[in-house]
């Protein structure tokens, strides 16, 4: 939680020198490296660590990069390929290192803009896209920290993996055909926005819609030009991931932030979120509360105005020294938990 006056009284600059309620305070964020240290006084107690220094490798080659050491924690994404490489080189190399694997509440997002003029406004269009995108076959080709088709933002037990591929609609070039000719469809572009991160999935879902005569045009953006919609290049559609915390503010506030869903939804779409989500700040009922969301999780699919894409999941390698290793539902560590065995600090012997 942040306080409202400050992010107000400096909302550019807030983002590199933030305040909040964490456990750990940010003294330092450069360029791939961020430094935390314990805050004492914090109301769920003092951490067990005392520093955090979060050092990114995104395009350095593993030979430049220093051996980790016992009390070490290397979390790998597929951007970080580097990083991944000597994540596992580390772990192949001893049986001191642990190896986690960890789904967590990320998953790839396409979100149409229907502010603009274009074919994704028609929801036959949009459903047509939804039955020519095949996630099982998008995890199989791409692979890396992709793991299996999203049914929605939150994540499902794996075991259930089969069952979803099974519902999943499965693409007929026929039923595709006859959507784009029902929503009046004539070749148009459509342009879509991404980041590097998510290029490869932008590049797939470019050449899936090729082979149906569907030409998209992919640009490349940073990810601070989001924020502001009025800073990226005209499009049609968005895509990126979205870490979906296990909190109702959360997700309040991703259904109604103006630069993130509201441009996926026509006025009547909108009216009627706007009404669940009203209707769930009066509800005094936590229970009932919970289903809301999942309410107004429904009407998007309905609509098609968003598509759920994949699943993701994180690599976490550790030193059997280091205890408490816990991934949070965003995909981070939840360093407030993390301590050293008794023995960590005694010397070994040659």
């Amino acid at each position: 939680m942040v306080p409202e006056e400050i992010v107000q009284e400096a909302a550019e600059t807030f983002g590199k020198n933030p305040v909040g309620t964490d456990p750990f305070q940010l003294v330092r964020l450069d360029e791939g490296i961020c430094i935390l240290e314990a805050f004492p006084a914090h109301f769920q107690g003092r951490p067990q660590l005392d520093r955090v220094e979060i050092l990114l490798f995104p395009d350095l080659e593993t030979g430049s990069l220093r051996e980790p050491d016992w009390t070490a924690v290397m979390m790998s994404h597929e951007a970080a390929a580097k990083a991944e490489a000597l994540r596992e080189a580390a772990v192949r190399a001893s049986s001191d290192w642990c190896d986690l694997e960890t789904l967590f509440s990320c998953c790839n997002l396409l979100i149409f803009n229907q502010r603009l003029t274009g074919p994704q406004n028609h929801p036959k269009f949009r459903q047509a896209l939804d039955l020519l995108i095949d996630r099982e076959l998008m995890v199989a080709e791409l692979g890396g920290d992709r793991i299996y088709p999203a049914k929605g933002f939150r994540p499902y037990s794996p075991a259930l993996a089969t069952l979803a591929a099974d519902s999943a609609p499965r693409q007929n070039r026929a039923d595709i055909a006859a959507l784009l000719a029902e929503s009046g469809y004539q070749g148009e572009t459509l342009r879509l926005v991404t980041t590097s991160y998510h290029e490869p999935d932008a590049r797939w879902i470019q050449a899936r819609c090729q082979s149906c005569g569907i030409p998209v045009e992919v640009a490349i953006r940073e990810p601070f030009e989001f924020a502001d919609h009025g800073t990226l290049p005209a499009h049609d559609c968005l895509l990126f991931g979205n870490a979906l915390s296990q909190d109702e503010i959360s997700e309040l506030e991703m259904y109604m932030q103006k630069n993130y869903f509201l441009p996926a939804f026509d006025a009547a779409l909108a009216e009627t979120i706007d009404k669940e989500l009203s209707a769930l700040f009066r509800e005094a009922d936590e229970s009932v509360r919970r289903q809301q969301p999942a309410r107004v999780e429904a009407l998007i699919k309905e609509h098609h105005a968003v598509l759920y894409l994949v699943q993701k999941k994180t690599q976490t390698s550790y030193h059997k020294s280091v205890r408490g290793v816990s991934i949070h539902p965003s995909g981070w560590l939840d360093f407030q938990k993390i301590w050293f065995g008794p023995n960590a600090l005694q010397p070994t012997k040659a």
